[in-house]
């Protein structure tokens, strides 16, 4: 009988199997660690890669702006009383008025969320006289300051935002001033405060 089991092939004296070998307990660990490790890595890279997108929009809305303030001091003395001599005419030239509240007027309708404005909220000046909206959801209040004529005229474009609702606002301002020619000049240089507070 023995002989016939050996020869079907079910048991076979000579033939083990051999043993595979297990993880230990200590490279268990190691993989769990170097998992933990690189998912917070990940995590942090898609934060910063989040926020990032958000501080695009600050970037790209001020950008707008200052350039529609540039192009409406540039072409306000079209407004001024014909006739006049070219330099004088361009002595009154200036910016829109300042916004008499940001949008949002409220801090707390974007800290660490976003706010959808409507169209009644770009329909005043300045934003109407630069032609200027957000229709997407917004991160960041908008806010427009203006003083002065001619050669000292100033302009401020700044956007606000709290982006991850700590109470910690960042702050992009965009200047815009008229050069010796009086043309109304977007500053080279954007200023940032905590831009990825």
């Amino acid at each position: 009988m023995e002989g016939f089991v050996a020869m079907v092939g079910l048991v076979s004296p000579r033939t083990h199997c051999p043993r595979t070998r297990g993880f230990s307990l200590l490279e268990l660990m190691n993989f769990v660690a170097l998992a933990l490790v690189l998912g917070g890595v990940a995590m942090l890279a898609l934060a910063r890669y989040v926020r990032h997108g958000k501080t695009a929009e600050a970037r790209e809305s001020i950008t707008r702006l200052a350039s529609g303030a540039a192009e409406y001091y540039n072409r306000s003395d079209s407004t001024q009383p014909s006739g006049a001599a070219a330099h004088n005419v361009h002595a009154m030239r200036h910016f829109p008025p300042s916004s008499r509240v940001p949008v949002p007027e409220d801090p707390l309708a974007i800290r660490g969320k976003r706010y959808q404005s409507n169209s009644m909220d770009w329909a005043v000046s300045p934003w109407r006289d630069i032609g200027f909206n957000l229709v997407q959801p917004q991160c960041y209040q908008y806010a427009f300051e203006a003083q002065g004529a001619g050669a000292a005229a100033r302009a401020l474009v700044t956007a606000e935002g709290d982006l991850d609702g700590d109470g910690a606002r960042s702050k992009y301002a965009l200047a815009v001033t008229p050069d010796e020619s009086l043309t109304a000049v977007v500053a080279p240089e954007m200023e940032r405060t905590e831009p990825e507070e």
